[in-house]
């Protein structure tokens, strides 16, 4: 008995001796280099023959990819960021994102993937192949993490990668943008891989968020729409469309509203603690109505004008008022937006499959159109529950 006790004692020892050893296959970090970002581009056809002229069906899109690798001996090594880049880009030409990643194995050492942040996509790009081509790779990659954020570029995709922060990785500054949604609401929420796999396989439409080149760096600005059906860029949403939107859909976590009283045309801006949506589908006779309910609690966070006080009670609702009627012409003016586009992308289907899920699989083949004739109808319920720290004014 005792020896069989030994004898088990030293197998557990062995065993665990190799398994704390690690992965005898592994290579050290410091010798791969680490994708952080990934931009997809059109490129032009510079040919001068037409597919008429050769009867021969017209040459796939070719597309630029550029990588943007961090150098982990230098995240390491540097002791400030003026000392040097810790990122550079690399480009490769082709058809498919699968041909070109191996051909980067000829240039670069050890490429790896589970490190990648962000995509970004040209819009230029995306009105010609659609999104399931170009995310095909990436979705069936067991290197590649389904929390990568998506991002759309109504101009070139790889300018979002070039180093305007000296020290800084653009793809890095591109994801933490995201963190500020809190203090901005004209930011979209952040769409990772993940989230596109239901929109394209039910061929909903979705947005993405848009990043622009700007002197100072790289900005999000409002947001680029995919058409469900053909899964290509449809057009664009301005910050005010976003807005709008994120109202809609309830997807605010903070920000500002401004108001103006008609009366005294005095400025004030309302703060947005917390804000809610509930979409309700209503059917009569197979037609289609909608009426969502938005509400807000937030605060009164500036007041441009000293003639009355902060904490009134009358002047508080007054207040609450025409902000509300802010935020019911900016959800108006998105459902306009959208229905010019022939695109649903307010959750509106969603509502309508849940509670009426019958008439939903008669309408959801050509839902965008259908939507375009629909009636939504909005009430908006805004509580002011204080004015700041202070209500104390120069008087």
């Amino acid at each position: 008995m005792k020896t069989w006790s030994h004898c088990l004692l030293s197998t557990s020892m062995i065993a665990g001796c190799v398994l704390l050893a690690g992965c005898w296959s592994s290579s050290p970090i410091e010798e791969r280099n680490l994708e952080a970002g990934i931009a997809l581009d059109a490129v032009s056809q510079q040919t001068e023959t037409s597919a008429e002229e050769t009867d021969q069906p017209p040459p796939k899109k070719q597309i630029r990819r550029t990588v943007q690798f961090i150098l982990p001996e230098a995240e390491s090594s540097l002791g400030s960021s003026s000392q040097g880049n810790k990122f550079y880009n690399e480009e490769e030409l082709g058809v498919s994102i699968m041909e070109m990643t191996r051909e980067s194995y000829l240039s670069n050492q050890s490429p790896a993937g589970f490190h990648l942040k962000t995509i970004v996509i040209s819009s230029e790009l995306l009105q010609e192949v659609p999104m399931q081509e170009l995310l095909d790779f990436y979705l069936a990659d067991n290197d590649i993490r389904l929390s990568i954020l998506l991002v759309i570029s109504t101009g070139t995709a790889s300018d979002v990668f070039k180093e305007m922060v000296s020290g800084k990785t653009p793809a890095f500054m591109l994801k933490d943008l995201f963190d500020n949604r809190s203090h901005n609401s004209s930011l979209v929420k952040p769409v990772s891989l993940a989230k596109v796999i239901g929109p394209l396989k039910s061929k909903s439409s979705f947005v993405l968020p848009n990043v622009i080149t700007i002197k100072q760096g790289i900005k999000l600005s409002g947001a680029g729409v995919i058409r469900g059906k053909t899964q290509k860029y449809a057009g664009y949403l301005n910050e005010t469309d976003v807005e709008g939107l994120q109202w809609i859909k309830g997807d605010l976590t903070g920000g500002v509203v401004k108001g103006t009283d008609s009366r005294s045309h005095r400025d004030f801006v309302y703060e947005i603690k917390s804000a809610k949506s509930d979409i309700k589908a209503r059917v009569h006779k197979n037609e289609v109505s909608f009426h969502v309910t938005i509400s807000s609690v937030g605060r009164l966070s500036e007041s441009f004008g000293l003639d009355k006080k902060k904490m009134d009670r009358q002047v508080l609702v007054g207040e609450a008022a025409i902000i509300e009627d802010r935020i019911k012409d900016l959800a108006q003016h998105t459902i306009s937006k959208m229905k010019k586009m022939q695109v649903e992308v307010a959750n509106f289907g969603q509502a309508l499959r849940i509670q009426h899920p019958g008439l939903w699989e008669q309408l959801k083949d050509n839902w965008d159109q259908a939507f375009t004739s629909v009636p939504v109808t909005f009430e908006v319920k805004v509580h002011i529950e204080d004015s700041g720290a202070s209500t104390m004014t120069v008087n």
